[in-house]
């Protein structure tokens, strides 16, 4: 998402390592062995690498809607109220239309059938969208909605509708995973239900006042600083007696060495409060570290942070392309994956650094490219 012509590089450091990691991600779901056979965060059958390979990539979504409301807030200090609203609402549609047919089309290359998915791209412009509109109220008001729906959307956890009614379809969309019955041959499937997605937007948006011209350099560090422990520590201090903020407790495992990983195991649809601190917290402490730092490794990440879309559209068809290439193919609900792969996670380490170095070259190219050419507006869509 463009801000400004000047950028915070941290920012898009740190959005160019989300974008990292959510290509391993993807990565094992196309080349490794069991993908798709058992959930990886099950304790029950994974190792702690595999475990661990999954967890990381948790960090991916939440952070990538809590940097959008803030780079949204950045956009909005040079442009004017109409401005930012007509940004977020035209943006935000235009993602729903990539979910619902570009993205679609990467993942599943239209081998049997539009069996439309609403994915992390939907949850990004629905929540653009309610922006667009929360972003006219005072900054006071949408900080507190923004923290009201992060903090308290869990008491609604214990929620239910009649199923194939309009409230279920509607409690669907918002915040209970499920599918959308449209007739007996359509339905429509809810990956990631939006309600705390849109209590993280809101809450990155007034979190952007911390990146504003006129915060010293001295209090913003601070401020991420005290952020970022706090969210941790909050995470810990809820968690540990399981207290409240997510439906999946930890319990003590057999051997005690996966307590950690059950410790850690927090629910991501809908994203609880316990999972938005875990992730949330290191986020905002990787901006605190990297505030100041320039070096190789953040120019790779920034080459890609700048360009999130374009990343991730080429990303997931030169994935699915190579493993459609390289691995037999079969369907899951109706939906064609190449499953049939023989990779252990060595294999899908070393097809994820190949992957990421191939894309960075277009990615450079395409940001020099966008940034030498800011008179083509549409530019800004991709």
């Amino acid at each position: 998402m463009e801000i400004a012509k000047s950028r915070i590089q941290s920012i898009d450091a740190l959005r160019g390592l989300i974008m990292i990691i959510m290509a391993l991600d993807h990565i094992r779901d196309y080349f490794h062995f069991d993908a798709f056979l058992h959930d990886p965060l099950d304790l029950r059958f994974s190792p702690y690498p595999l475990f661990l390979t999954r967890w990381i990539t948790n960090f991916c979504a939440p952070t990538f809607i809590f940097l959008t409301g803030l780079s949204a807030y950045l956009y909005g200090l040079k442009h004017t109220q109409n401005q930012l609203s007509n940004f977020l609402l035209t943006r935000g549609l235009w993602l729903i239309f990539l979910e619902l047919t570009v993205v679609y089309f990467g993942w599943f290359f239209g081998t049997s059938g539009y069996h439309p998915l609403l994915m992390v791209i939907w949850a990004i412009g629905i929540s653009m969208v309610f922006l667009a509109l929360v972003s006219r109220l005072p900054y006071m008001f949408i900080l507190i909605i923004g923290l009201c729906i992060v903090f308290l959307h869990n008491l609604l956890d214990g929620v239910h509708f009649t199923k194939g009614t309009i409230g279920d379809d509607f409690w669907i969309l918002l915040h209970e995973r499920g599918g959308i019955q449209i007739t007996d041959n359509f339905k429509i499937g809810v990956l990631y239900p939006v309600l705390p997605y849109l209590g993280l937007i809101c809450f990155g948006f007034a979190f952007g006042k911390v990146f504003s011209p006129q915060m010293e350099n001295a209090k913003r560090k601070r401020i991420l600083l005290v952020t970022g422990i706090s969210c941790i520590a909050l995470f810990v201090v809820l968690r540990f007696p399981n207290l409240y903020g997510d439906a999946a407790h930890w319990e003590h495992q057999m051997p005690s060495r996966y307590d950690f990983a059950s410790f850690i195991n927090t629910t991501k649809y809908p994203v609880s409060l316990l999972f938005a601190l875990m992730t949330l917290g290191p986020s905002i402490l990787f901006l605190y570290f990297f505030n100041d730092i320039r070096n190789w490794f953040t120019n790779i990440l920034v080459t890609i942070g700048k360009v999130p879309m374009f990343y991730y559209i080429v990303h997931l068809y030169l994935l699915h392309l190579v493993a459609a290439l390289t691995e037999s193919s079969t369907t899951i609900n109706g939906m064609g994956l190449p499953l049939k792969s023989h990779f252990h996670l060595g294999g899908v380490y070393l097809i994820w650094i190949s992957i990421v170095l191939a894309l960075y070259f277009p990615c450079k190219w395409y940001g020099k490219y966008k940034s030498a050419h800011p008179e083509k507006w549409w530019l800004s869509y991709l």
